[in-house]
């Protein structure tokens, strides 16, 4: 690891840690009535009851469980039409409006309209975070493939290549950078809408474990899920570059080469 790497671990904890102390004063001097506000042990003690309950262990997977096989299924879906824009102008215009149309809306919007159509279930978390997340795989996929150059493009031509081949064998590993971008972006909201889904109309899942624990009061244990939520969202991040390491490594090398 270079040195480079270490002194950004090193500000990353030093970040964290100044949070923590920032925390842990704000709950000593009660800014905030220390019933609202715990301190960091008392969050800890939530944090370590729940986890030996199995409760937390069993909530979070669910919910990690769904986030990424949502976002899974729409980064293929959001690169589909991405790839069906580039082939068909046709299609590329009429959807542009439905996607300025649905892409605003919130996920608690979504939730009654789903439940009626779907029911309570796994259909229901599917489709609330599909089509929350698929715009910037979708956008990101559109703007990047008809962004590839035309030499790279005139070149595949005199190759012999067919206009599939250009597709998929120049335009699509060149666009493959942004579309991960989009895809990070989407990792993140894909979270929400499944935190979200479970806090209006789930049974189980983090987003259920927190409304439960608020109105039950046990504030501690609130905030402990919070925390878990915002680990969720590395584990997510983590995943995502993951996968673009294993389809888009050969940017990722060069952009370290050229920092």
């Amino acid at each position: 690891m270079t040195l480079e790497r270490w002194i950004l671990r090193l500000r990353a904890l030093i970040s964290f840690l100044l949070v923590v102390a920032i925390w842990q004063l704000v709950a000593w001097l009660e800014f905030v009535p220390r019933k609202y506000f715990p301190t960091i042990p008392e969050v800890a003690a939530g944090f370590w009851s729940m986890l030996m309950s199995g409760e937390l262990i069993a909530g979070d997977a669910l919910t990690l469980t769904r986030a990424i096989i949502g976002i899974a299924g729409a980064s293929i879906i959001g690169v589909a039409l991405a790839l069906l824009a580039e082939i068909s102008p046709t299609f590329k215009a009429g959807f542009r409006p439905i996607a300025a149309l649905i892409q605003p809306i919130p996920p608690a919007a979504l939730v009654p309209m789903a439940i009626f159509m779907l029911g309570l279930g796994f259909k229901l978390y599917a489709f609330i975070i599909i089509l929350v997340t698929i715009w910037p795989p979708y956008l990101n996929g559109a703007a990047a493939l008809s962004a590839v150059s035309d030499v790279q493009v005139k070149t595949g031509r005199m190759l012999g290549l067919s206009d599939r081949e250009i597709l998929l064998t120049i335009k699509l590993p060149a666009a493959w950078p942004e579309i991960f971008s989009g895809i990070r972006y989407a990792a993140t909201i894909s979270l929400i809408a499944v935190v979200v889904a479970e806090m209006l109309a789930g049974r189980d899942g983090l987003g259920f474990m927190l409304i439960r624990k608020a109105f039950a009061m046990r504030i501690p244990e609130v905030y402990a899920l919070m925390f878990v939520c915002a680990l969720n969202c590395v584990v997510i991040n983590m995943v995502v570059n993951l996968a673009r390491r294993k389809i888009a490594g050969w940017h990722m090398q060069m952009t370290e080469r050229t920092a």
